[in-house]
């Protein structure tokens, strides 16, 4: 899936989504600009828990991210991504990332200007 060129911010829902979803990626070959990821065998129930949702269309729009293929049959996703805004050592960083790291990580790259919408209750500090 091509990315459409415009950049959509993602809605808080989105963005827990993608939170939960890390966890079920696995890094399997990176290039600048291009990587790979196996999805683990839990993406299955990741993706019962969200029936209405199309992972590869909500990612596909994220800014930096050129095109987007899922393949199924395979079980990977292959990102590519402008280098030039998401800086090639991040992505593992992401990968490796916890819940309440998340934020940071995002705003870091320009993916969310403002963290405090992402947290159901800023006072905790805890990325639902």
């Amino acid at each position: 899936m091509r990315s459409s060129g415009t950049e959509t911010p993602l809605s808080p829902d989105e963005w827990r989504r993608l939170a939960s979803l890390l966890p079920h990626l696995r890094l399997i070959h990176h290039v600048r600009g291009r990587l790979r990821l196996r999805l683990r065998t839990g993406v299955s129930h990741w993706l019962a828990q969200y029936p209405d949702v199309v992972p590869e269309a909500w990612l596909a729009r994220l800014p930096g991210i050129a095109a987007l293929r899922l393949n199924k049959a395979t079980a990977s996703l292959v990102i590519e991504y402008d280098a030039r805004r998401i800086p090639p050592q991040w992505w593992e960083r992401l990968l490796h990332s916890r819940d309440e790291a998340l934020p940071d990580l995002l705003a870091e790259v320009g993916l969310i200007v403002d963290r405090a919408h992402l947290f159901s209750h800023p006072s905790e500090g805890v990325f639902a």
